[in-house]
């Protein structure tokens, strides 16, 4: 009996411990993208191909862990990554959970969402100041 009660305290110790451990990783960004990529309109896929660097040879999923890795040379980027929600609640408000730290509103990968995708919108408009090709994946 004392060993199937250590084994149980041991899988529930590893179950506590995984989530915060492995977190989405590699897989599960290359996962998310290419599923993303493939429910793409054509207008949409071509976009992306437009922006993308040649070296991701047109797979959305080969650079989706980008921001993994920029993050700790970017250090106002990490925010941009995730939402915290109050542990108390399981309820997302964007103007409540989108801020980092500081309380700076859109800090949040919502935010970063929002703040993209409408630069992506303007992006070849006169008054556009986004340079998608200056962004450092491509270096």
């Amino acid at each position: 009996m004392d060993s199937l009660r250590v084994s149980a305290l041991a899988l529930a110790s590893f179950l506590f411990v995984l989530p915060a451990v492995h977190s989405w990783g590699v897989d599960g960004h290359l996962t998310i993208c290419r599923i993303a990529q493939a429910r793409l309109s054509a207008a949409a896929a071509d976009a992306v191909k437009k922006l993308l660097p040649e070296s991701a040879e047109n797979d959305l999923g080969s650079v989706c862990s980008w921001a993994d890795h920029v993050k700790f040379h970017y250090r106002w980027s990490p925010p941009l990554h995730y939402i915290d929600t109050p542990d108390n609640l399981c309820t997302y408000q964007y103007d409540r959970d989108c801020k980092d730290e500081n309380g700076v509103k859109d800090r949040c990968v919502a935010g970063a969402i929002n703040n993209y995708t409408s630069q992506l919108l303007t992006h070849g408009n006169s008054a556009s100041q986004c340079n998608p090709s200056s962004h450092p994946i491509y270096n």
